[in-house]
């Protein structure tokens, strides 16, 4: 092992430590999306963007560190929470890197169940190797795997090796230079996207990059981690780098149960728990992501009090229930029942709820609201749930301000939940909401329009009395859990209707923001990452406007930022909607998607292959426009003319001249030729300034109005021509002879090509060559 002195930092290595933020939001911020239990070890990403620092060190939850929001009794949906610790690193700005928590890495390592050959590759890794492959499916464990190893790395250096992720980038492979240029003792992992349309793992120059990368981490004296795809592993291996890969088994499910709950629940009688035959069962052959899942179902069930325990018939032959009663402990048995009926979606209790005599329609319609409105006032959910039972039965609301009909409190017991101190609606059973919406959606199919309608009409502020005290901002909270519980339920059940019809019902309304946030959210947080990316796509492709805006909206966050290769796929889709909407929202994506240095030769092939194609002219005029305007350092010089000398991408003059041509033809409106006006005399600026830099310039310029003209119309040459002029006389006396120069080249320029098309007598075919 390399001793703790070989990990010192050279000098000018220094980087400002990210500061933590807060477990539990703080008042006045809205909670996170809801989270899956495998969460407690992918919650190493980076904040959403507005998200606020704090100097509190993550500690594990407790119960009394729980806001009256969430419910006492809960396993994997409560808001955002999660039963262990949740750190979240600020990215670094200019490396999209995160520098992992030493506190979440410490409870890593104390909750991690090696698996058979973790030790051996670890050791092989650490001592020379510094290039690991895990090839594994997402929800396998390679996560957790990657984060012990680099947690148990950094605890052997004594803290001088520092540890994080890089993201994979857009490109096909992942260079030499995506890894920082002044990281020294590092130790990285990095997640490889999934091969989907528009993207496959170029398998041959991802081989090649490893067997670069691994002579550089030597020098650096870093490690790296890839987490990778079984199928994209096995295109990419031969023998230059199967040794790369690591040889490590599967952790036994009870091994992981054990671990998590000694160190969670350290009071928990762990043995007895494993040993009940229905909890043994129920985790023959799982995965760790569902191992996790039933962690947390057990440590509810051991919190839970009697009355929100499933109940122990007398005489339950369900086999699952014979080895229950464990000496005659029948309120053990019940937790134990509990975690069975939680996993199966507690099915049959809501069958016998639902059947139950005397059950009316008004408790469903309650149950249903409460379920869809987590966290949210009973106040809210009891106007609300009249407002659907009327919906649903297509009758007159129930008048509910009569005192003959069943109150808050009264509909809150029937549905098997209580009031919180702060008069929310806490289910008794953990899942009970989530089991319940299933329910419904499975038993219900002709309601489910109507239910639709009624979610997204809930925020808008169209209902009757019941709402003239809500404010704009109760409102948009509202709003927000809606959107929140709709990326739930699409993560969970793999149903996007929700999430569709609040995008239809949401545009143009001053509750669009709210959803937007909420969906980039659910796109960059591992419990729902990769449905909501999968949907992503699909709805680019169904050119319908509000679900086209929605993706090109988040294509320019934090999903763009993170994922530019996925954003660029889907923008490719949306781009060919004609929308003004879609189009601004795509400008503002494409700044977004330029500043990943991996993915500019693809963004700027698509750029000018919309240049190049009639049906997407209006979304190339802004989206080449942004860039033609974004400048380099000096905040003067256009990005597009750097030229490549860095070793980054430098356009090619063909689509540079492609991308002038569609700023220089007729503009819609007065608002896009200033834009176009103002971007010539930005390039005509640095062709003054920059000697070296005219020739080119001028010569794009030249070459973008350089064809047939037509009739009737003020040709892109003239238009130029009037562009060049306004800026020459703009000049001040100091830079008189400069501008009368360029604007002299530039005019002669212009006349020369329009005398040698008139003497070849090439255009005469195509119109005149004159302006009207």
């Amino acid at each position: 092992m390399t001793q703790p002195n070989d990990y010192d930092l050279p000098d000018g290595d220094q980087r400002s430590e990210p500061r933590e933020l807060p477990i539990s939001p703080p008042r006045g911020e809205k909670p996170e999306l809801p989270v899956r239990a495998d969460d407690v070890f992918s919650a190493w990403r980076p904040p959403a963007a507005n998200a606020p620092a704090s100097d509190e060190r993550p500690q594990p939850e407790s119960d009394q560190g729980r806001s009256g929001v969430y419910s006492n009794f809960s396993g994997n949906l409560v808001l955002g929470e999660i039963n262990g610790v949740k750190v979240v690193n600020e990215v670094q700005a200019a490396l999209e890197h995160l520098n992992a928590d030493d506190a979440y890495l410490r409870l890593t390592s104390r909750l991690f169940a090696p698996p058979e050959g973790f030790d051996a590759t670890y050791a092989k890794w650490r001592d020379g190797a510094r290039l690991l492959t895990i090839a594994r499916p997402p929800g396998t464990g390679r996560t957790v795997i990657a984060h012990a190893m680099l947690a148990k790395l950094r605890e052997e250096s004594q803290q001088q090796v520092k540890v994080g992720a890089l993201h994979f980038g857009g490109g096909e492979t992942f260079p030499v230079d995506r890894l920082p240029v002044k990281h020294r003792h590092w130790a990285y992992v990095v997640e490889v996207p999934p091969d989907e349309e528009g993207f496959q793992l170029h398998s041959r120059h991802f081989r090649l990059a490893m067997t670069e990368l691994a002579p550089e981490l030597e020098r650096r004296k870093s490690w790296l981690i890839f987490l990778i795809s079984p199928e994209q592993w096995a295109a990419c291996v031969d023998e230059d780098v199967r040794h790369m890969e690591a040889d490590i088994g599967t952790a036994a499910p009870a091994d992981i149960v054990r671990r998590a709950l000694e160190v969670q629940e350290p009071e928990l009688d762990v043995a007895r728990w494993l040993a009940a035959t229905p909890i043994e069962r129920m985790l023959a052959g799982q995965p760790p992501a569902e191992v996790l899942e039933i962690v947390e179902l057990i440590r509810s069930a051991h919190r839970a009090k009697p009355d929100q325990l499933a109940a122990l018939q007398e005489g339950d032959k369900d086999p699952d229930c014979a080895d229950l009663s464990d000496g005659g402990d029948r309120l053990f048995a019940r937790r134990v029942k509990t975690v069975v009926e939680a996993r199966r979606n507690w099915r049959k209790p809501l069958l016998e709820w639902h059947r139950k005599r005397g059950r009316t329609s008004v408790q469903r319609s309650f149950l249903l609201a409460s379920a869809a409105l987590p966290g949210a006032p009973g106040s809210y959910v009891y106007a609300l749930a009249s407002k659907l039972e009327g919906s649903l039965s297509g009758k007159e609301q129930p008048d509910l301000a009569a005192l003959d009909a069943p109150g808050i409190i009264e509909l809150v017991d029937a549905v098997e939940a209580d009031l919180s101190d702060n008069d929310t609606v806490v289910f008794r059973r953990d899942g009970w909401d989530d089991a319940a919406l299933h329910y419904f959606w499975t038993d219900r199919p002709f309601s489910r329009p109507a239910f639709l309608d009624w979610l997204a009409d809930a925020p808008t502020g169209k209902q009757d009395k019941t709402f003239d005290s809500v404010s704009g901002e109760q409102l948009e909270e509202l709003a927000a859990r809606i959107a929140r519980f709709a990326v739930h339920w699409a993560a969970r059940q793999e149903r996007p209707e929700p999430l569709a019809k609040l995008a239809g019902s949401w545009r143009g309304s001053n509750l669009w923001p709210v959803f937007v946030r909420t969906l980039d959210e659910a796109a960059t947080q591992s419990s729902t990452h990769r449905y909501i990316h999968a949907m992503l796509l699909k709805w680019a492709k169904r050119k319908d406007l509000a679900l086209g805006r929605a993706v090109a909206e988040v294509c320019g966050l934090e999903f763009g930022r993170r994922h530019t290769g996925k954003a660029l796929r889907r923008l490719k889709h949306v781009a060919a909607v004609a929308d003004e909407e879609i189009e601004r929202a795509v400008e503002r994506s494409v700044i977004t998607l330029w500043d990943d240095d991996s993915v500019r030769k693809t963004l700027f092939e698509t750029v000018i292959a919309w240049c190049e194609n009639a049906d997407t002219a209006a979304v190339a005029y802004r989206a080449f426009s942004a860039l033609a305007a974004k400048t380099d350092e000096d905040g003067r010089t256009p990005t597009l003319l750097r030229g490549g000398g860095d070793g980054g991408f430098a356009p090619s003059s063909d689509g540079l001249i492609a991308g002038w041509t569609v700023l220089l033809s007729p503009q819609p409106s007065k608002e896009a030729e200033a834009v176009v006006h103002a971007t010539v005399n930005q390039w005509l600026d640095v062709a003054m300034g920059r000697p070296d830099l005219r020739d080119e310039i001028l010569g794009l310029l030249r070459k973008a109005v350089d064809h047939p003209e037509q009739p009737g119309v003020v040709s892109p040459r003239e238009r130029l021509r009037h562009y060049v002029f306004t800026w020459h006389e703009a000049g001040d006396s100091a830079e008189t002879v400069d501008r009368e120069r360029i604007y002299l080249h530039l005019t002669k320029l212009f006349d020369s090509d329009f005398s040698r098309r008139l003497r070849g007598g090439a255009d005469s075919a195509d119109g005149t060559d004159h302006a009207a």
